[in-house]
């Protein structure tokens, strides 16, 4: 006798439980998937490992249709063929010409039973727990017409689709690549508060981080001028990969708090957060904000598959001893870089050490354009009262605090900045300059004040 069960990600019984208690007792299951994302794996990774590892058959047909699946599910499935006999999968590259392969199908086989789940669930995170999907779960103690008729289905979809290997995966990789159109769905989780969803430019680093990803890229240095929003993007594109685990790590304590203050408004309570220094050690949570001297100093309270999720900030620092030495030893799946100045004048090469992979850049004049950071106007001035010929920076500090060259740069201030009140920061070489140069303006009238750490 035929029994059913309607399922949604809101009915009492959800799809994705469905799966996941079929899979714990079948002898054997059979996937005819067309979208696949590994945050969605993920969810079901695990009850299909046990199953395989318990000697059911498994067999699951993908495809690349719109360019949605990714290569680092592909790359488990491989994974399994090699550990499991009993698994096997193929690839729809292009096999139906134009017509999409566009199935979603769960037949499972048990000593006594048979059930078939079929309706518009995809294996990705929004469809598995997110979306509006209508699914029915069909089952019945007798292989009656209906689970013939599926399973003749399924074995016509396997015999033209393309057993998966090493091969078939570099070959779409490189359509990925080349790809001119890539469709994809929900890049940022639209429940995050109105106030604080991605800019403009944000999505688009955002689609590209995605879209590296799904090619197989592990680490990514994202190069965005300054004050542009490269902390809240990163914390949006862990959301997008779903860190469990998080490490985000920095040159000074002074921006921990900052940092930390930003992942907790993008995740809320779903996720804990610590920070990590001399003075605080808060190891205790998900997300772990730290200076990268502290984490150079201590690997031995970390293993190197701790974190699966790394983010390096003002990763320019990032060619330093101790940085090389957390990008050596952790073994993220994903590492990100953010720099607003990734080209230095040492020519030691940042670039290098994310494997040349730069899926979006946002330069100055980009951001003014957009909006994302305050306009300015920028005049150089050339400097006939001050020396710079001598190698000791103490007399050439003496050479700008002198009288003439005071009176010059007043001269220039007066000339260029706009009508009303004028606050000034100025940049010196040493505490004893900034002194001087305080008192100076200060005698000129001035007032003025030296700032120090």
């Amino acid at each position: 006798m035929l029994q059913g069960k309607f399922l949604t990600n809101y009915t009492k019984c959800k799809f994705i439980d469905e799966v996941k208690d079929s899979l714990e007792n079948c002898i054997s299951f059979s996937f005819s998937v067309s979208f696949i994302k590994k945050a969605g794996l993920v969810l079901i990774e695990h009850d299909i490992e046990k199953a395989l590892e318990r000697g059911v058959t498994g067999k699951i047909i993908t495809s690349t249709y719109q360019n949605f699946t990714d290569i680092i599910s592909l790359e488990k499935f491989l994974y399994w063929i090699n550990k499991f006999p009993n698994f096997k999968c193929h690839l729809d590259l292009e096999c139906f010409d134009d017509n999409g392969f566009h199935s979603k199908g769960y037949l499972f086989e048990y000593p006594n039973e048979y059930k078939f789940l079929v309706g518009s669930t995809n294996i990705t995170r929004f469809a598995l727990l997110k979306n509006i999907e209508w699914n029915v779960s069909l089952f019945a103690k007798d292989k009656i017409d209906l689970f013939n008729n599926v399973e003749t289905a399924f074995n016509l979809l396997w015999d033209k689709t393309l057993e998966l290997d090493e091969k078939l995966i570099k070959k779409y990789l490189l359509m990925l690549d080349y790809a001119i159109e890539k469709w994809d769905m929900d890049y940022i989780d639209t429940s995050i508060d109105v106030n604080i969803r991605p800019n403009l430019m944000q999505r688009k680093a955002l689609k590209e981080l995605r879209r590296y990803r799904d090619m197989g890229v592990k680490r990514s240095l994202i190069v965005a001028s300054t004050g542009s929003g490269k902390t809240y993007l990163a914390a949006f594109d862990a959301r997008n990969f779903n860190a469990k685990r998080l490490l985000f790590v920095v040159h000074r304590d002074t921006i921990l708090e900052a940092a930390k203050k930003t992942f907790e408004n993008v995740f809320g309570a779903k996720r804990s957060y610590g920070i990590y220094t001399g003075n605080s050690k808060n190891l205790d949570c998900d997300f772990v904000f730290a200076t990268n001297i502290m984490m150079s100093n201590h690997f031995d309270e970390f293993l190197p598959n701790e974190f699966d999720y790394i983010i390096i900030d003002e990763c320019h620092h990032s060619v330093a001893s101790s940085y090389k030495k957390i990008i050596n030893y952790f073994k993220p799946d994903f590492l990100l870089g953010l720099t607003a100045t990734p080209e230095r004048m040492d020519n030691d090469d940042v670039f290098e050490m994310f494997d040349a992979n730069v899926p979006f850049e946002l330069r100055l004049r980009d951001a003014i354009i957009n909006d994302l950071v305050v306009p300015f106007h920028y005049y150089g001035i050339r400097d006939s009262y001050v020396d710079y010929s001598f190698d000791d920076k103490t007399k050439i500090a003496k050479e700008i605090a002198k009288s003439e060259n005071i009176n010059f740069i007043i001269e220039q201030i007066e000339n260029y900045h706009p009508n009303g009140k004028l606050k000034c920061i100025a940049f010196c070489s040493s505490i004893s300059h900034a002194r001087t140069m305080a008192e100076a303006f200060n005698n000129f009238g001035y007032c003025s004040v030296s700032l120090v750490g």
